[in-house]
Order: C-alpha cells, then sequence, then structure tokens
C-alpha cells in the first residue's frame, strides 16, 4: 500500500492554499454533488419550446454520447471539480492507517471537533508529529492537483 511521505514540507503554501486543500478533504460531499449538478446542468440546458412545428432538421451532432462527452470534456467548472473529487478519494484509498485517523477524525467525522492533541493522543504521537503527517498530506494533495 502506498503512503504519502512525512518528511519536509515540499513547497511553501500560502495559509489560504492550505486552508483551500483541507477544504477539499472536509467537503468531498459537496464537492460530489456539485459536480453531478454540474453534469446534470450541462447535459440538460433550458430550451425554449419551438413553436416552428414540422420545421427543418437538426443542425446537432447525432452522436449523443460523443455530444455530451464534448460538453463535459469542454467545461472548465465541471473539469476542476471532477479533478478534486478524483484526487482525494484516490488519495484517501492509498493512505496508511495513521493517515486515514487523521482524515478520519480532522476532516470527516462532522460529529465532532478533534484538535491536533486529540489525535496525537489516539494515534500515540506527538502532535508535531501529527502535523508532519497531515503537513505532508496537504502537500501531496497540491502536487496530485498541480498546485504545486
Amino acid at each position: 500500500m502506498a503512503h504519502i511521505n512525512c518528511g519536509g514540507r515540499m513547497s511553501q503554501l500560502s495559509r489560504y492554499d492550505i486552508q483551500k486543500l483541507e477544504d477539499y478533504w472536509i467537503n468531498l460531499n459537496e464537492y460530489k454533488k456539485q459536480l453531478q449538478f454540474r453534469e446534470w446542468e450541462l447535459l440538460n440546458p433550458y430550451k425554449e419550446t419551438d413553436t416552428n412545428i414540422g420545421g427543418g432538421r437538426s443542425s446537432g451532432i447525432s452522436d449523443t454520447a460523443g455530444r455530451k462527452a464534448m460538453i463535459l470534456v469542454e467545461d472548465t467548472l465541471y473539469q476542476n471539480l471532477k479533478r478534486i473529487v478524483s484526487t482525494i478519494e484516490n488519495m484517501y484509498e492509498n493512505l496508511d492507517h495513521d493517515q486515514k485517523i487523521i482524515v478520519d477524525m480532522r476532516y470527516r467525522d462532522k460529529s465532532e471537533c478533534y484538535e491536533w492533541q486529540h489525535i496525537g493522543d489516539e494515534l500515540y504521537m506527538s502532535v508535531q508529529r501529527v502535523l508532519r503527517k497531515r503537513n505532508a498530506l496537504i502537500d501531496e494533495t497540491a502536487k496530485r492537483l498541480g498546485w504545486a
């Protein structure tokens, strides 16, 4: 099982960057909903009713699957949301046990607000070590999203 290197910081992310990257982990389900909605929105555009009964042939592409694929590929928002969701999901699957505990406690458990000390106690490690693991996770997220 691959895991994320817990070495030193590989990049200098700003405080805002770190908060945004953490937001991707915290609100993954919201990003999934936005992705689904954007796909629906693109593939079901609002159409005015056609009053030209018996009009001419459509000039649109007849290959519906191909047309839908092109619409999704060409939409920047859709592609960005898709990249965020797939990156976070793929990374989570490949985290080691400690990293999954950190993500689950800090970012996924909505019923509690775990401080770094609580997570360190759960994993029998220092707060500094937990934060190094978190920093490695955030750095790797930035790298995979093309930020670093």
